[in-house]
């Protein structure tokens, strides 16, 4: 049996719109991660298998763009924590800055290759915000932007505090150069995806080449 049919056999009950609310959450990223089109979802279809009816689904979400808003949001804190966490456990064993920041960029390739699909569709959807909007709400993505620069400011903070300045500029340098190669990492045939460790060459000349050397 599969998950919409054990869920249309646990019908919703009064009082239990957080349930709805993830349920519909989870039907909606999973479409777009076995798709990876944003047009193969519909909030028709999501209430069809859910067992309910379409018009539930706007007690939650305002429309489409709200609900796939809403899933990449999730998907990017969940991102952005991971991360955040790497770093603290790299410190904590006693890794040097450079350490740290090897371990943060280390999870984000591990993501990238183990979630091809995930990390594909994070991406690649446009994003329906106004300038006017993200300016005054902010947009979904600046979670994962933050981490990177964050995790360069810490660096330089160790072992180069006058260019501190730039981590902004850094973080999105390091952050576009690893995302470039990931993108062109999953188009290649799979013998050259089998090992990763021309990612893992790459990633180290680009930190080295953008970020000034640790004491």
């Amino acid at each position: 049996m599969d998950l919409a049919a054990q869920r249309r056999r646990v019908p919703y009950r009064q009082g239990e719109g957080e349930r709805l609310r993830q349920d519909i959450l989870d039907t909606a990223a999973r479409i777009l991660e076995e798709s990876g089109r944003e047009d193969a979802l519909s909030l028709r279809g999501i209430a069809r298998e859910l067992g309910i009816a379409a018009p539930s689904i706007y007690l939650h979400f305002n429309d489409k763009t709200d609900l796939v808003r809403t899933v990449l949001d999730a998907r990017y804190a969940a991102l952005a924590s991971t991360m955040r966490e790497a770093g603290s456990a790299a410190a904590e064993a006693g890794a040097d800055a450079w350490g740290v920041l090897r371990a943060i960029v280390g999870t984000y390739r591990g993501f990238a290759v183990d979630n091809p699909r995930r990390y594909r569709l994070m991406f690649s959807l446009e994003q329906q915000t106004s300038a006017e909007d993200r300016r005054a709400t902010g947009h979904p993505l600046d979670r994962v932007l933050i981490a990177w620069t964050d995790a360069v400011d810490q660096y330089l903070a160790a072992a180069c505090p006058e260019q501190r300045e730039e981590a902004d500029t850094l973080g999105v340098l390091l952050w576009t150069g690893l995302h470039g190669q990931f993108a062109l990492w999953h188009t290649l045939p799979h013998s050259f995806v089998d090992d990763d460790t021309i990612l893992r060459e790459l990633e180290e000349a680009l930190m080295r080449r953008l970020l000034p050397p640790s004491d």
